[in-house]
């Protein structure tokens, strides 16, 4: 959980959020989908769906009550991280586990005492020292650390290592499409790039930070969008800064902004303090699209960069906030206090309809990745590969649903896959 709070709320909550057990899923049949969806069960462990073959993996069977595994994580190449946080004589521990193929049971490549896990993000590329080597960024935080800090996992099939990177608080990254640098926002002072195999920063960009969150790598070559202080040090520039110069995409934004780049890198859809979301061209910073609704709390790019779902509420406008602020740093979410209602819109680019689907009540699972969608929305994909399908979690009270909503067509109704609190889809 990307906040400024102690290393200890950060434990409480992220146990707070995890269910009591129930009994695992039954293989049964599944309908015809792509690729493949990575899930936490309504009894804390691993599984994933392999749509092609309609089955079930069962990836972990050791889920304890309260102690359930935690954020599957896919890489573009298949493999799937996942993690749990476990209490050793008082003293948290998390445990890092990697399956090459996401059907495999994963075996354990790290364990930190002392150490929080609140999120993971896969390098796009292998890394250049040996054959399918594969960087996981995972984001933890600890009480000697006085914040958050990346271990970068290097999963080598065989030979695993690990080593701490920085830290800062907040701390937000994004990796370069060919996985050799990271963009960080750090402590809300600092806009670094970060060289992966020389383990050094090598460039600190112009401008202090504005009241974002998460930076954005384009996906396909070297620009990075951030979102820098306005002239009048109370607003916020979206910009695309390169090695060239800086373009500003939209000035002097309320925030806070949330962005993101769209996969084809044409394209930024952003916010700003929860309001409509706008689509602008990367280059002109022209508006090319804009939802017909304000409200929006997170919002996720198809692979073929011509829709974009979003959420909103099912209650009006400013009556919930996931970001509260202290001082220039978020505090807990509102969130936590009560659960609210939400229901998907999807916005075509090319013609600007937006199509919309019935409410529901997001899992605590699924509540953490909305309040940190923009992180989020770069490494855990909520779209089918081909572009059709959007998974989800939902809490109907004795039992959490993952279902699947074909949000191609108008007037459709969910279908639920599995029992889980958590589910992700593969890329490919």
């Amino acid at each position: 959980m990307m906040l400024k709070i102690s290393h200890l709320l950060i434990a409480l909550l992220i146990l707070a959020f995890l269910p009591d057990i129930v009994r695992a899923q039954d293989s049964t049949l599944f309908p015809d989908l792509p690729g493949m969806v990575a899930y936490i069960g309504s009894d804390g462990n691993v599984y994933s769906l392999e749509f092609d073959t309609h089955s079930q993996a069962i990836l972990t069977n050791d889920s304890e009550a309260g102690l359930p595994y935690l954020w599957p994580t896919w890489s573009t190449d298949g493999r799937l991280a996942y993690f749990r946080l476990i209490p050793v004589d008082g003293r948290p521990v998390t445990e890092v586990y990697i399956s090459g193929d996401g059907l495999d049971s994963g075996e354990m490549v790290y364990a930190g005492l002392d150490e929080v896990v609140n999120y993971a993000y896969w390098s796009p590329q292998n890394c250049l020292i040996v054959p399918n080597c594969r960087d996981l960024a995972v984001l933890m935080s600890s009480r000697s650390a006085n914040g958050l800090f990346i271990r970068l996992v290097q999963d080598q099939q065989g030979e695993d290592t690990s080593r701490i990177t920085s830290t800062g608080r907040p701390f937000y990254y994004s990796w370069s499409p060919d996985g050799t640098q990271m963009l960080w926002q750090r402590n809300q002072q600092r806009l670094d790039i970060y060289d992966v195999q020389n383990d050094a920063i090598v460039t600190t960009l112009d401008g202090v930070p504005g009241a974002f969150q998460a930076p954005g790598w384009s996906p396909v070559d070297d620009r990075w969008l951030v979102g820098v202080l306005g002239a009048d040090s109370q607003s916020t520039d979206m910009t695309v800064m390169t090695v060239a110069g800086t373009k500003s995409l939209a000035a002097g934004l309320a925030g806070p902004v949330a962005f993101s780049w769209s996969p084809d890198g044409n394209y930024v859809a952003y916010t700003d303090n929860q309001g409509p979301l706008a689509i602008v061209d990367a280059v002109t910073g022209e508006v090319v699209a804009r939802s017909d609704t304000s409200g929006v709390f997170a919002f996720f790019w198809s692979p073929n960069s011509k829709h974009i779902a979003f959420l909103t509420l099912a209650s009006p406008p400013n009556t919930f906030t996931t970001q509260a602020q202290i001082g220039s740093f978020p505090a807990a979410p509102a969130f936590l206090q009560r659960v609210p209602e939400m229901a998907w819109s999807v916005l075509d680019i090319v013609d600007g309809a937006v199509r919309r689907y019935g409410f529901f009540t997001p899992t605590e699972e699924m509540l953490y990745l909305i309040a940190f969608f923009d992180q989020f929305a770069q490494s855990h994909r909520v779209w089918s590969p081909d572009s059709r399908f959007i998974i989800y979690s939902e809490d109907q009270g004795d039992v959490s649903f993952l279902n699947v909503i074909d949000v191609t067509q108008e007037n459709i109704v969910p279908f639920a896959v599995a029992e889980g609190v958590f589910g992700v889809w593969s890329f490919h």
